[in-house]
């Protein structure tokens, strides 16, 4: 037993029932054996699309024996070695041109960086020497070979997506490849380069009398006077108020000032444009396809000859965009194609064809590719069930981890709460002014983590805590290399330890965590003789509400119905505002996963406009007051509707605990661990980047060597991956391979050189021999399962 009351065999299972059309074997939720959490009837496959064992190119073992005898002090050996290494390069720029070359390979580097092609790629492929700039372009080749074979991506064909049905059979793994590595592929504008194009079309003085003005969702009008986010108060004329009433996103401004226009009437449209108190443009929000709406925008336009010149340009951007992706598989022709679309966006919206260089999710280019891996994949309760006692034990911690996390939050509001009233006087403070004041590190959320030092608190009690569930105090880690226990064994300390209420808010009730699949062979996965690799727990939000997945499902409905099924009618939903760094076409919450059920809170440049029939709340008609269960609620200042202050801030809480569980970080050495068949911890060593002499030896081969070394004095596997503070994602690292030992030092340096200091190398499990994933000529993938794990102990029984 955990810190919540386990269920019946006979409960769990009534909530197994088909709830798809009728012979569809679709499951919205299945119990998790008797963990007292559900999973969704879908999981989405997360895999590398090159095979894994590509990597082995870069690796050299006659290289790595000639370093580990390697003495320095001993001439014959030095000579040896120094003969060894120079053959060694040889081979490894061998490979390198050979990489270069390979048409996929060229293929994957051209959807996500094209000036490489000619700058790296081609000098490469053509034998440049092994220079300073050759091993340059050596470095930046393995880069990308290194995170194409090894990481469980989700982009392009490098990265497919693919999905697995979770039903309750008593099945193992049935995985059954298709001809091909990938079934479907799409290319996919960004929303912010139809919105540049909308704009640019909207902006024609022809197009003026045909636009639809609408009053955006952050506006709040109090007799004469709006209010809007982050904004002083303005007072509107009689004639502002008048036209204001008309902006409903049905009449045209040629309906509102008439024709001809009323000079007084567009005038004050332009002036509530300029607020920004309404929108007057072509514009929409973030969907998977945002050239179809614009398309209906545009065809909405009375007026055929302004309707034809307006739709000129879209097709045209369209048409060069069909180009693109007709040149799937071409990497040469797509590069051309891709210069194309560049010439013809630029030209026809007099703005640049990139942004934000250099940012991680950033949508940085026009246009990109998301594919469906060509497999059929099912896992049954041979599989599920003997996941679901260590798990279960993980998934109690984590919402341990959100709930407390939310709860200090909770607790700073309410001091925050109290000094204000004090020093104002006043009965209420404006929700927006305590959102800034009580969640600063979700005002500055970029591509890097958010970090938070109260998050930090509470992470450090939540690793004191595991500790004392494993029996593995801090000062036992350096000796130890693996500990292995059983759920049953840690259930009651567990229960002790994570023993928590009902989730705080709708979000905290569930978790996305990622489940390695290890197996010796296809058949022991279809018996369900697997062991697990706990990847990463995101817990108190739910990933595949991303559009990036959603959009390669099958059946997105599926999904729809699966949230619906989660049971979260009260969950607030803070709309993201346009520019927001996060906010992309692949990274918004998918439009079939945004339901009329919850309510949509809007603080201002929204990117996407909520579902018909959705309650939607300006942030400025929010007032925070005391009361409520926990000491402080949210009511709306004018109808008096009130919501309970943790669910309007929950998911600015989800972000804050999306990355915090960490059961075991904080030590130099940190031991594989295992709880029954479940590595919940994968061995790991932190180091600080200044005492790795080895990595500042100018001397490549000196260098290699003395990283062989290095190795094997702390008993480091011969493959891992480390992260660095310098770079977002884990690289993988071969200490067989001269190229991949050469950029992990470069990242040592850069480490160094940031201030950051310390990083972190893991061993990597599981190892290429025990990979799952084939695709049809029988070649080996990493892969990652990422499920949904809902909170059950509601018990809520499905609607049918």
């Amino acid at each position: 037993m955990t810190g919540r009351d386990r269920e019946s065999e006979a409960s769990r299972m009534s909530r197994a029932e088909p709830t798809g059309p009728a012979g569809a074997g679709y499951f919205r939720r299945l119990p998790l054996g008797a963990s007292g959490w559900d999973l969704w009837g879908d999981a989405a496959l997360r895999s590398a699309g090159f095979p894994a064992d590509r990597i082995n190119e870069l690796c050299d073992d006659e290289l790595a024996l000639a370093a580990d005898r390697f003495d320095d002090r001993d001439e014959t050996s030095r000579e040896h070695y120094a003969k060894v290494f120079q053959t060694a390069t040889e081979r490894l720029s061998a490979a390198v041109r050979r990489t270069a070359a390979d048409p996929v390979f060229r293929e994957a580097v051209t959807w996500q960086n094209p000036a490489l092609v000619h700058n790296c790629l081609d000098k490469a492929a053509a034998g440049e020497p092994r220079n300073v700039r050759g091993r340059y372009h050596e470095l930046t080749i393995v880069t990308y070979l290194q995170r194409y074979c090894l990481k469980n991506d989700t982009v392009g064909f490098f990265g497919p997506v693919g999905w697995a049905r979770i039903c309750p059979d008593e099945t193992g793994l049935t995985a059954i490849p298709g001809p091909r590595l990938v079934n479907r592929r799409t290319t996919y504008f960004e929303g912010w380069a139809i919105e540049a194009l909308a704009r640019a079309i909207g902006a024609r003085r022809e197009v003026l009398p045909f636009l639809t003005p609408r009053v955006v969702p952050s506006a709040s009008l109090t007799g004469w006077t709006v209010q809007l986010p982050f904004r002083k108060p303005v007072t509107l004329t009689a004639q502002e108020v008048r036209v204001l009433g008309r902006c409903d996103g049905r009449h045209t401004v040629g309906d509102i000032a008439g024709t001809p226009f009323d000079l007084e009437t567009v005038t004050a449209l332009l002036r509530l444009r300029d607020l920004e108190v309404i929108r007057m443009d072509l514009t929409g929000g973030l969907v998977p396809e945002p050239e179809r709406e614009l398309a209906e925008r545009i065809a909405g336009i009375g007026d055929p000859a302004v309707r034809e010149r307006a739709a000129q340009p879209l097709e045209a951007l369209l048409a060069a965009r069909a180009e693109v992706a007709a040149s799937a598989g071409d990497p040469d022709r797509l590069l051309r194609a891709g210069r194309h679309l560049a010439a013809e966006f630029e030209r026809l919206t007099k703005s640049s064809s990139t942004r934000r260089a250099g940012g991680t999710y950033a949508g940085r280019t026009l246009v990109y590719e998301d594919t469906v891996r060509d497999i059929d994949l099912s896992v049954g309760r041979k599989i599920t069930d003997r996941l679901a006692a260590p798990l279960g034990l993980l998934l109690d911690s984590a919402l341990w981890l959100a709930n407390t996390i939310g709860a200090r939050y909770l607790a700073r509001a309410r001091q925050i709460l109290d000094r204000e009233l004090e020093r104002s006087g006043a009965e209420t403070m404006p929700l927006l002014q305590m959102l800034t004041s009580l969640l600063p590190e979700v005002a500055r959320l970029s591509t890097d983590d958010v970090r938070s030092e109260l998050v930090d608190e509470v992470v450090a009690e939540f690793r004191e805590r595991w500790r004392r569930v494993l029996g593995l105090p801090l000062d036992a880690f350096e000796s130890t290399r693996r500990h292995l226990v059983s759920a049953a064994d840690l259930a009651e300390r567990a229960a002790r330890e994570f023993a928590t209420g009902e989730p705080l808010w709708s979000c905290a009730r569930w978790n996305s965590p990622d489940i390695m699949l290890m197996a010796d062979s296809p058949q022991a996965a279809e018996r369900g003789d697997v062991d697990f690799v706990l990847g990463e727990m995101h817990c108190a939000i739910n990933t595949l509400e991303s559009q990036l997945f959603a959009s390669q499902h099958p059946d997105p409905g599926r999904l729809r119905d699966s949230a619906a099924a989660s049971g979260m009618d009260g969950r607030v939903t803070i709309i993201p505002r346009m520019d927001a760094a996060l906010t992309t076409s692949r990274m918004a919450r998918a439009a079939q996963l945004r339901l009329p059920a919850y309510t949509y809170l809007s603080i201002g440049a929204d990117s996407f406009d909520p579902p018909p029939g959705a309650t939607v709340l300006p942030v400025t008609d929010l007032v925070v007051e005391r009361g409520g269960d926990e000491g402080l609620r949210v009511r709306h200042r004018t109808d008096g509707r009130e919501y309970p202050f943790a669910e309007v801030i929950g998911e600015p809480l989800s972000l804050l605990a999306a990355n915090a569980f960490s059961p075991l970080g904080g030590a130099s050495h940190r031991p594989r661990v295992t709880i029954d068949r479940l590595v919940v911890e994968r061995e790991a060593w932190t180091f600080r980047a200044a005492d790795c002499d080895w990595a500042f030896v100018k001397d490549e081969q000196r260098r290699y060597a003395a990283a062989r070394a290095w190795r094997a004095r702390h008993g480091l596997p011969e493959r891992g991956f480390y992260r660095v503070p310098v770079e977002r994602k884990p690289m993988a690292v071969d200490f067989r391979s001269l190229a991949l030992v050469n950029l992990l030092a470069k990242s040592v340096r850069r480490t160094a050189e940031s201030g950051a200091d310390r990083f972190t190398l893991s061993e990597m499990l599981p190892g290429t021999d025990r990979l799952w994933l084939r695709d049809h000529a029988g070649e080996r993938y990493t892969a990652e399962l990422r499920v949904v794990a809902v909170d059950a102990t509601d018990r809520r029984p499905l609607a049918t």
